[in-house]
């Protein structure tokens, strides 16, 4: 778990130049890895075993949203694609605001994001509430 909020961090912090340039969200539906590409990413090599199985989320954009079963934090410009969470089935996904130059943290789940104001408390993966610290 906390592999993944670090890495998810980094490409966020990568990726936040990309908002609104037509770059997709894509993640593999059996290892959980999230890409931005303006294309499918390669099916080879999947870390889960054979390869990978991609679902398109949706295109960048300045809205946080988070799956409170599998974690995954996104920035689209409206809600996520349903299809494929890691955790299994369907994200169930939460709108956390719009996307802003002030650094948030979560202090039960570790979630990283960056936001206008301070996000919205529902949908903690660790469950119940978040707990956001402004950083």
């Amino acid at each position: 778990m906390t592999r993944t909020i670090i890495t998810l961090c980094l490409i966020s912090l990568a990726c936040f130049a990309f908002t609104g340039s037509g770059i997709r969200n894509y993640q593999c539906r059996k290892c959980g890895t999230l890409v931005w590409q303006d294309r499918t990413p390669s099916y080879s090599g999947c870390p889960a075993g054979g390869s990978h199985s991609w679902v398109n989320l949706g295109e960048v954009g300045n809205k946080n949203y988070q799956c409170r079963k599998c974690g995954t934090l996104v920035r689209t410009k409206q809600t996520p694609s349903y299809t494929g969470c890691p955790a299994g089935n369907s994200h169930s996904w939460v709108s956390l605001g719009n996307v802003g130059n002030n650094a948030y943290q979560c202090k039960k789940c570790g979630t990283l994001l960056y936001s206008e104001r301070t996000p919205s408390y529902t949908g903690c993966p660790a469950g119940s509430s978040h707990s956001w610290k402004k950083l």
